[in-house]
């Protein structure tokens, strides 16, 4: 009763408040058809890609009641965030029913996901200083980007790297805050640009020495989370650019519960992420333009289960290369080629030593025949060491009726390439594997799916876009872990480190899974006066997952079948408030063994209230992180915080 009086309360707080101030005159610098989407390689105008798309303007997130980018993705529209700890600690994403394996993350179109797992994708190695913006490109991507872009694609677009016009401008940006359980929050950066230069970068830190975990845990969630970064760019001739990069993410954090509900679980994790990336642009015309792109990261990672176990220790490099050319033949038709080389390597005490070479090739093609009418079409193939050549195709279609509504449908292929983790874990682990742990097979197939997805964009007023998408994905060779004995997973594997008479969790490729859903969401951004500014956004996602076989899956059985998210916000000349809020319905779970229950729904809010001291300048900030302070988890064990409070300064020069 109490959950459904708070979902009430948050369609109250957030649909009204976006249909009213709706009749408000828009500030249309952000309006649909003016957005540009980098991540479609074409640099496409958002109503022509025929996807469901949401852009975060990257001067927004300081509205957000958040302290983290892995924060702000739980405040969006038709995203699901499973967070495992406090402040983006660690955080799953999953898009349209999607494991968290399926979703690819991009930083100015290079790929981020880490080889060894996908509990690693939203380390994001950027600070919020340096965003341009931030797409999120729901459904099959695979076609443009490879492997893993199955349930969706999340691109951050910087402002040093993207293909913009020319500006002079400098900004000075910094949040800092104090909190309960003695945080630290600080977020502080900086852009340049003048003449032919632009220079960017930040320091994200949030650090905490906990709250006490409920018993029988007698460990804090404590968490020391460091991110930095520095970027710049050049304009060597009129035609010719260079921009480079060099970040560090530190992560030091207690995760008890992460990964297991035993009971002798007292896990801590530290992982570290150096990141570099280049780029090299010729800019033939204003039609055609050639980018050479290069990224490399090295990162590890450090777990020890309990204080007296065998830690896994593992270092993994990944490089990319990314070439690109891209042509506007007429004012109806434009393509992109590229060719992409990728290396992975993983140096573990658990998985072994490995490495593994990709390598692809992609084209396209923008056609828009008709006024309104926009055809896009994809082609990649692909031939990986893992799982072999794949040809992966893609078709968009959107077609504008009128100045208020959009048709859109895709359809395309994706697949997912299993990582080192799912192939490897335990292979190499010294000693004998203990009973009931995951054990990696080598010889896994990528998973496979096949992507629909048919929607409309309505703007009936200036300011106000609603837009819904009903969506279908047919997969085969879904990965999962299932209990087998020990005696048939050595015979399967030849691995002499397990015991013939335990029991262990194999990986294996496993069954047809099928995907469908609907997603809505609803945006309004108004100059109500000269002065103030209401924006907000809220969606609503409902999903379905089944599989012939009926196997219960690890990986499917947390995605929330109804997810409700959304923040509204209220800018003001001295006054400044956002509340966010997120309710989840999904299966409810418990172990009795650590007294954990996951509850079959939940909601949470986190509110934000500044007043000005030097109006544009520098403002009092309060936040307020469950707001409610809700009992909950996204992922049954691992304790999300009660309410937490904080406040500080926010200062923001701009010229």
């Amino acid at each position: 009763m109490m959950h459904s009086l708070r979902l009430a309360a948050l369609s109250s707080l957030l649909v009204p408040s976006l249909t009213t101030l709706a009749q408000a005159p828009a500030d249309s610098s952000r309006a649909l058809r003016e957005v540009t989407v980098y991540a479609s390689r074409l640099s496409q105008p958002l109503n022509q890609t025929g996807r469901a798309v949401t852009v975060i303007a990257g001067a927004s997130i300081a509205r957000y009641p958040v302290n983290s980018l892995d924060d702000l993705l739980r405040c969006l529209p038709a995203l699901e965030v499973q967070s495992r700890g406090p402040f983006g600690a660690q955080a799953d994403v999953s898009l349209r029913g999607s494991t968290f394996n399926q979703v690819l993350f991009l930083l100015d179109g290079m790929r981020l996901n880490d080889p060894l797992s996908g509990h690693f994708g939203a380390y994001l190695p950027i600070t919020p200083a340096e965003i341009e913006q931030i797409e999120i490109i729901r459904g099959a991507g695979a076609a443009l980007y490879g492997p893993d872009a199955v349930g969706g694609v999340i691109n951050i677009v910087t402002k040093t790297f993207a293909a913009t016009e020319r500006r002079n401008e400098a900004e000075l940006t910094s949040t800092t805050m104090r909190g309960e359980w003695n945080l630290w929050h600080t977020n502080t950066g900086g852009f340049l640009a003048k003449n032919k230069l632009r220079v960017g970068g930040g320091i994200l830190l949030n650090t905490t020495d906990g709250q006490l975990r409920a018993a029988p845990s007698k460990l804090r969630s404590d968490a020391n989370l460091k991110t930095y970064s520095l970027s710049a760019a050049y304009e060597l001739a009129p035609k010719l650019s260079v921009a480079a990069r060099a970040s560090l993410d530190r992560r030091d954090y207690n995760a008890q519960y992460f990964y297991t509900t035993n009971p002798a679980d007292q896990a801590r994790e530290t992982t570290n992420r150096d990141w570099y990336q280049g780029q090299v642009r010729y800019q033939h015309s204003e039609r055609a333009r050639t980018e050479a792109q290069f990224s490399t990261s090295r990162s590890t990672d450090y777990y020890v289960f309990t204080p007296t176990s065998v830690a896994s220790d593992h270092l993994m490099h990944y490089t990319n290369l990314l070439l690109s050319h891209q042509q506007q033949f007429s004012d109806k038709v434009r393509a992109t080629l590229g060719t992409q080389a990728d290396r992975r390597a993983v140096r573990s005490n658990d998985r072994g030593n490995h490495t593994q070479w990709h390598y692809a090739a992609f084209g396209v093609v923008a056609v828009t025949p008709t006024p309104g009418l926009a055809l896009t079409g994809g082609l990649r193939l692909d031939h990986d060491q893992a799982y072999g050549t794949e040809l992966v195709p893609q078709l968009n279609v959107s077609q504008q009726i009128g100045e208020v509504l959009t048709v859109r449908g895709a359809i395309g292929r994706a697949i997912r390439a299993p990582d080192f983790t799912e192939r490897y874990t335990s292979n190499g682990r010294p000693g004998v594997v203990p009973n009931g742990f995951n054990v990696g097979n080598p010889e896994l197939q990528a998973e496979r799916t096949l992507n629909y997805e048919a929607g409309v964009d309505y703007r009936p007023l200036p300011g106000l876009t609603a837009k819904a998408t009903y969506f279908l994905r047919k997969g085969n060779n879904q990965i999962d872990y299932v209990p087998v004995s020990g005696a048939q997973v050595i015979e399967a594997t030849g691995l002499t480190n397990l015991n013939a008479s335990r029991t262990y969790r194999f990986a294996q490729n496993l069954f047809d899974v099928t995907t469908n859903g609907l997603e809505t969401e609803l945006t309004a951004a108004h100059q109500l006066t000269p002065t103030t500014r209401f924006d907000g956004s809220v969606g609503y996602t409902y999903v379905k997952v089944t599989n012939a076989e009926n196997i219960a899956s690890q990986y499917l059985a947390n995605i929330a079948r109804q997810v409700v998210s959304g923040t509204v916000g209220l800018t003001t000349k001295r006054v400044n408030g956002s509340v966010s809020g997120l309710w989840k319905q999904r299966n409810a779970a418990a172990v009795a063994a650590i007294s954990r229950a996951q509850a079959a729904e939940y909601m949470v809010f986190n509110a934000r209230l500044e007043v000005a001291l030097l109006p544009q300048r520098l403002w009092l900030t309060g936040q307020v992180q469950n707001l409610f302070n809700e009992q909950y988890s996204d992922l049954l064990g691992a304790q999300m915080p009660n309410r937490w409070l904080m406040g500080g300064v926010r200062l923001a020069l701009r010229k």
